[in-house]
């Protein structure tokens, strides 16, 4: 088994999936600091099962978080202290010079966040992997363990539901 270990090259996998992984987490947890600890707990996981790891690692890892993140939102869920997640980061937006074109892309983002965080997670999960993970829609049916065509139906739902939440907030 240490052989086998010794196989998997971990400094290449951090380079090269770990900025993904890190967003993924973030945008699971509760909190920063749970998003790090997700974060590190799925590696330390991966580790513990290299076969599985070098069939197909970024499946395996996001994979592996999802589940990690699940559990701990059972448990948190059973003691009754889930908290809102926060945004991933704040990013610049199109508006140049124009503080008040700047502010309302600003505040179209921070809706569009909200709605998206409040769909049920079915519809939740494959839009954050898509559009936050820039996952393929194969790799996230891979991911979430769920046929390709379900995969793109509940993006498609997805996207409806957000686009009526931002419909009803113009009237």
């Amino acid at each position: 088994m240490d052989g086998l270990r010794a196989k998997v090259d971990t400094d290449g996998l951090a380079d090269r999936y770990g900025p993904m992984l890190y967003r993924f987490c973030r945008s699971l947890a509760f909190s920063k600091e749970d998003g790090e600890d997700l974060f590190q707990d799925t590696f330390l996981k991966a580790l513990e099962r290299p076969r599985k790891l070098m069939e197909d690692p970024k499946n395996f890892l996001f994979s592996t978080a999802l589940s990690l993140w699940r559990s701990r939102r059972r448990k948190y869920a059973r003691r009754e202290r889930i908290a809102p997640s926060e945004p991933l980061e704040d990013r610049t937006l199109p508006g140049g010079d124009d503080p008040e074109a700047s502010l309302l892309a600003r505040e179209e983002e921070r809706r569009v966040r909200q709605l998206a965080a409040s769909l049920p997670e079915k519809y939740r999960l494959p839009l954050v992997l898509y559009y936050s993970m820039e996952m393929k829609v194969a790799d996230i049916a891979l991911t979430l363990g769920l046929p390709v065509g379900t995969v793109k139906r509940r993006l498609h739902t997805a996207r409806a539901l957000v686009e009526k939440g931002l419909g009803e907030d113009e009237n």
